[in-house]
């Protein structure tokens, strides 16, 4: 019992990096720039990922011969999915994580015909290559270490989703006591002091998200004076460094 639940979970972080390169090589050629930063967690996994192979290999593995079939499972599941992950981290988070509204044929922004024929064609790819191969690398490890390995990745992944749910609440701030009056000093005040006590973490998060919308356009402009505030520490602790040499 012990070592089946240990071997998925590893199985699990395994898809979720795969989906973390995946998603980075990605962006670096729709953007033509580096990118290294992805998804909520600090760590480069990206869970969903994970959750969707996973889900295929229980429920679709009995297709792998019938690639049309799987192709459409696939596509369907992981669109559902993609919607309401995106749907139940904007109701915790007031946070829009990722939006298709620029592309065609999408619903509500959270989903895209495009990302659906790739998660039908992923679907194939997990289920008739990656998925025998890695299957095949994990039962390679002996029970105990496997369970040993499995535990200790437990530990890391619940530590980094707590840091990271608690760095992504501190980004929010009650805008209703600013309504009607000019406060962006104020508002630029609590973002430096959000810097000072997350920068690092903070600005990781926001770096992995660089497409991020809100559900209100005041919390856009929050971010923007998030960015302008971490520009001008570096700007700071650059002027300092150079007065002490």
């Amino acid at each position: 019992m012990i070592y089946n639940l240990c071997f998925w979970f590893i199985m699990f972080l395994l898809y979720s990096v795969v989906g973390y390169v995946v998603e980075i090589i990605n962006l670096t050629i729709m953007t033509k720039k580096p990118v290294w930063n992805r998804g909520f967690l600090i760590g480069p996994y990206l869970p969903i990922y994970g959750v969707g192979c996973l889900f295929m290999i229980f429920f679709l593995t009995r297709y792998e011969n019938d690639l049309i079939a799987l192709f459409i499972m696939g596509a369907f599941f992981c669109t559902l999915l993609e919607y309401f992950t995106s749907l139940v981290m904007e109701k915790i988070f007031k946070l829009r994580w990722w939006d298709y509204s620029n592309y065609k044929f999408n619903l509500n922004g959270r989903v895209c015909l495009l990302n659906s024929f790739l998660f039908g064609i992923g679907g194939i790819i997990v289920i008739r290559v990656l998925n025998p191969f890695l299957s095949w690398l994990v039962y390679l490890m002996p029970s105990i270490v496997t369970i040993w390995i499995g535990i200790l990745l437990l530990i890391v992944f619940v530590i980094d989703f707590i840091v990271s749910c608690y760095i992504t609440n501190n980004l929010k701030i009650n805008f209703s006591k600013y309504l009607h009056v000019d406060a962006t000093a104020k508002i630029k005040k609590e973002v430096t002091q959000a810097l000072k006590k997350n920068i690092l973490l903070t600005s990781r998060l926001l770096k992995a998200f660089p497409g991020v919308s809100s559900a209100n356009q005041k919390f856009m402009d929050f971010l923007k004076l998030f960015q302008s505030a971490e520009k001008e520490i570096s700007v700071l602790k650059m002027g300092k460094k150079k007065n002490h040499d």
